[in-house]
């Protein structure tokens, strides 16, 4: 990322903005105070010696009225105006809507800088830019000002800093992952103060980040909150402020960081000594999850992790609506796409037949090539006219195809007949004058939403999973294998990179990676990327992100998009499509596909307004 951020476009980001903002139950009278205390000059000892006031002022980080680090959670990101996901910018899936997200992907970087960065309307406030340099300001008056606090226990001050030490950390982290590093702002920022900070390399700016979400941690610790809730029995998993991080998020946190660092696009230089503390700081956020009982969820309960409960036991940190969601809210209409809805801003994720190709067979045998196909068909695992039996358990979980069972539509009608009409109730149905809306892959996604629609459930649950523990494990079998091969281990540890995939694997009865894939680091590379793509997929901004960090993003972006097209033979099953429909591979139209312009597109920029006030800017060669 080619930029220098300098002293003007720091001081439009974190002196324009008032960071007071009150929790929901405040009175109006101290509302009114504390919106302008204390940057406005106010009495700061009436603000921070009270803790009712000091937790009043900081917890606006979680649900300030126009600022808040929900801007980051994927869950409410995906309530932007524009109805897309970050998935939706990489090859993994369509939407059905095309609107700036389309362009973006096709390499409009201005269309990606609005919508991500700074959409602030009234309905998504998606603001992340902005909405991260207040979150942090906030955060270091919280670090600065905690020793003014006269009225809280020892174990309510601790808690309060480890807070802002882990919000510090992860909205400067959230901003790294989509723009690359910055400088890192550890301390409040007064009109005397040095504004012309320098941009940090990644590595300096990632371990900024490490450091604080351990310095998190350490605090979470003295207040007896590495969980929230009891591990099991009464309370369990019903905390007060179960939706607060705690220390073992800090540390699963910081092994997300560090891996980050390790990972080519930010270790050029592929120094195996920083995968090497990946893999530790992961192993020891492992542990500590293990120790205060977090568990991996059985393949019964797998969606429970996004849907029908609040909080999961695998969860480590995570977003919940709470109460019960419609399917026509404005927070998920970029996933429950206009046939289930009948709403026209709704668009929804579809994905794309490359992605459907990442769901190995029951056996385990890998589908991304037409030869592992080939493999897999001839040891009876795969028929291309039969492809949705016989496939990893995740892929019903995720993936709506034709003829899935569905609540309130039967199975799932995605074909068109043999005269190119569509089927009563068809799932491909355009609404009127529209010519967008529906699939353009014969598929849509339902990983974060299950029956959410108006004919299947139209109130449901969801949750965020900010960070759980199968990503923990994902995490430590990358940076093991890097540093120390597949049957490697972190010193102490007693689980290799290869055990700790197949323990994601097994629990949804995937049995152990093929011996094949096993022998070598760069033999268990690409199954390592496949398993975190199929296990991570749609929750977040992971494969978005991985594809950058691996730097395989520029081939990525290269290739064709592909989607599947189910045709109902009016002459039934047959010994060549044994199902009565024929399956066909074919290149998503021209406006579907994406691109790779050049290596600036590993970063979003910041708009234009802003970047006229940084100071010696370079500019970011593909915008």
């Amino acid at each position: 990322m080619t930029m220098k951020t300098g002293k003007e476009i720091l001081k439009h980001l974190f002196i324009g903005s008032v960071m007071l903002f009150m929790a929901v139950g405040m009175t109006s009278c101290l509302e009114e105070y504390l919106d302008k205390a204390p940057d406005a000059g106010l009495d700061e000892k009436e603000v921070f010696s009270k803790y009712a006031n000091f937790k009043s002022y900081f917890y606006a980080v979680y649900d300030g009225a126009n600022f808040n680090i929900k801007a980051h959670y994927p869950l409410w990101f995906a309530g932007n105006n524009q109805k897309f996901t970050m998935e939706a910018l990489t090859d993994i899936c369509d939407m059905t809507r095309i609107q700036r997200c389309q362009p973006g992907k096709m390499g409009d970087g201005s269309q990606v800088t609005w919508a991500v960065g700074y959409n602030s309307d009234a309905a998504s406030k998606t603001a992340k830019v902005p909405y991260s340099w207040k979150v942090i300001r906030v955060c270091n008056m919280a670090i600065e000002k905690i020793d003014m606090l006269q009225d809280a226990t020892e174990r309510e001050k601790e808690d309060l800093l480890a807070q802002a030490y882990f919000v510090r950390a992860y909205a400067h982290f959230e901003l790294f992952r989509l723009y690359g590093s910055l400088p890192y702002i550890d301390k409040v920022l007064g009109s005397d103060d040095e504004w012309d900070l320098p941009r940090l390399s990644d590595y300096d700016y990632c371990q900024r980040v490490a450091a604080d979400f351990k310095t998190a941690a350490e605090h979470f610790d003295k207040a007896g909150l590495m969980r929230r809730d009891p591990a099991s029995g009464s309370g369990h998993l019903a905390a007060p402020d179960q939706d607060k991080p705690n220390g073992v998020t800090a540390l699963a946190m910081r092994g997300r960081a560090l891996l980050y660092a390790a990972s080519p696009l930010s270790n050029a230089q592929q120094d195996k000594t920083l995968w090497e503390e990946a893999a530790v700081a992961n192993w020891e956020a492992y542990q500590a999850a293990y120790e205060y009982g977090y568990r991996l969820l059985s393949k019964a309960e797998y969606t429970k992790n996004f849907y029908g409960t609040k909080y999961t036991n695998e969860q480590l940190w995570g977003y919940s609506t709470g109460s019960t969601t419609n399917y026509n809210n404005e927070r998920v209409q970029a996933f429950v796409p206009y046939c289930f809805s009948n709403n026209g801003f709704s668009s929804g994720q579809c994905p794309t037949q490359n992605f459907v190709d990442k769901f190995e067979t029951a056996g385990g045998y890998p589908l991304n090539t037409p030869e592992e196909r080939a493999v897999a068909e001839a040891a009876g695992e795969y028929n291309e006219q039969n492809p949705f039996v016989n496939r990893d358990p995740r892929f019903d979980f995720v993936v709506i195809y034709n003829q899935k069972p569905l609540r309130g539509y039967g199975n799932a009608s995605l074909y068109v007949n043999e005269d190119g009409s569509l089927p009563s109730g068809s799932l491909l149905k355009k609404k009127d004058n529209s010519t967008d809306g529906v699939s353009e892959t014969y598929y849509y996604e339902q990983k974060r939403t299950g029956n959410l629609s108006n004919k299947g459930e139209q109130n449901v649950i969801l949750t965020d999973p900010i960070i759980r523990l199968a990503e923990v494990l994902l995490n430590y079998a990358e940076a093991a294998n890097e540093a120390w091969g597949p049957t490697g281990a972190a010193p102490g540890a007693d689980m290799t990179a290869l055990d700790a995939l197949n323990a994601v694997r097994a629990r949804v009865d995937m049995p152990p990676v093929h011996a094949e894939y096993t022998g070598s680091t760069e033999a268990l590379r690409p199954r390592i990327k496949n398993e975190r793509a199929v296990e991570l997929c749609f929750e977040g901004y992971h494969y978005y992100c991985d594809i950058r960090r691996w730097k395989d993003a520029p081939d990525l972006g290269r290739t064709r998009l592909m989607g599947m097209r189910v045709t109902k033979l009016a002459a039934g099953a047959s010994e060549a499509y044994p199902t009565g429909f024929r399956y066909e591979r074919f290149e998503l139209p021209s406006n579907r596909q994406i691109a790779w312009k050049n290596d600036g597109m590993y970063y979003i920029q910041f708009q234009t307004s802003d970047l006229l006030k940084m100071k010696n800017y370079i500019p970011n060669e593909a915008w």
